[in-house]
């Protein structure tokens, strides 16, 4: 998690910092901080009543901040690729997303009241959630990640969709990209929270700290990879860039599109470099996307 941070990090200043970056910052401070506790707390959760319960909190409140930053970023991509020119809170679909995300504080309560964290007879650390915790968890993580991958499916399918036209290249693959990443999370966290259900809130400490830091990890991970810098060109023809100021291949000439600058491109989840082809071509919208981003 260091390494993701530090490269994700290295050629930027504060004030360069917009929301979506610090989406993805906020996400690996607080995935870095559950796998120091985890590492901790699983030497000694075993015999240690007190430790066994910080586990079972741990897992709860920093697991949870981790999918609220997950979401809150796929939500925010969702936004770009739907909703084109109009601001966060003029869009109907960022207005619906958001609310989406308004049951967290009931599961997160539903959590601490059904959570377990008991020592067994032989002095380990039992520790989950219960069936009346576990249940609208694991429902609540397939429906909203269910509906964020249909929306990144249908704004690329769709023959009316906003991200169709020859100009909307660099859209389409940030909607690829954040698509495959949210399916990518679907899978970990379903994964996951059904170990949760199967062992019925009695799993291992130890066991359940090392899945939950897999998946913390592994999403953590994803986000770094659907914000890594990323090559239209080569997306669209299959061919490799020329040489800076160069137009030739070996089937000869083509046309690129503008490159996203190198020194914006450790983090491109700066969204004014994915719209910068849509502000030259729709100028009327630009003084509003300013203004956004």
């Amino acid at each position: 998690m260091s390494l993701l941070f530090g490269r994700k990090t290295s050629k930027m200043t504060l004030s360069s910092f917009n929301y979506a970056r610090c989406l993805v910052a906020g996400l690996y401070i607080n995935s870095w901080l559950f796998t120091v506790m985890a590492a901790m707390l699983a030497q000694t959760n075993n015999n240690n009543q007190v430790s066994c319960t910080v586990s079972n909190l741990v897992c709860i409140f920093l697991y949870a901040g981790s999918k609220v930053f997950i979401y809150l970023f796929l939500v925010e991509r969702a936004y770009i690729v739907t909703a084109l020119g109009a601001r966060r809170w003029t869009s109907g679909m960022f207005i619906f997303n958001i609310a989406l995300l308004i049951p967290i504080p009931v599961i997160v309560g539903l959590a601490l009241k059904y959570r377990v964290a008991e020592i067994d007879n032989v002095g380990y650390c039992r520790i989950g959630l219960q069936s009346p915790a576990s249940g609208p968890l694991i429902g609540y993580d397939i429906v909203i990640n269910v509906w964020l991958t249909a929306i990144f499916l249908r704004s690329l399918i769709c023959s009316t969709s906003s991200l169709q036209g020859p100009t909307k290249a660099k859209l389409r693959v940030l909607a690829r990209r954040t698509l495959m990443g949210t399916i990518l999370s679907l899978i970990l966290s379903t994964a996951n929270i059904a170990s949760i259900v199967f062992f019925d809130g009695h799993e291992r400490g130890v066991v359940c700290l090392a899945l939950c830091t897999m998946d913390v990890t592994l999403n953590a991970a994803t986000i770094h990879w659907v914000t890594s810098p990323q090559n239209v060109a080569n997306s669209q023809t299959g061919q490799s860039a020329p040489e800076e100021g160069g137009q030739l291949s070996k089937n000869g000439p083509i046309k690129l599109e503008k490159q996203v600058p190198e020194s914006n491109s450790h983090v491109t989840v700066t969204i004014e470099s994915h719209l910068d082809e849509y502000r030259n071509t729709y100028s009327a919208s630009d003084s509003v996307l300013n203004r956004d981003f």
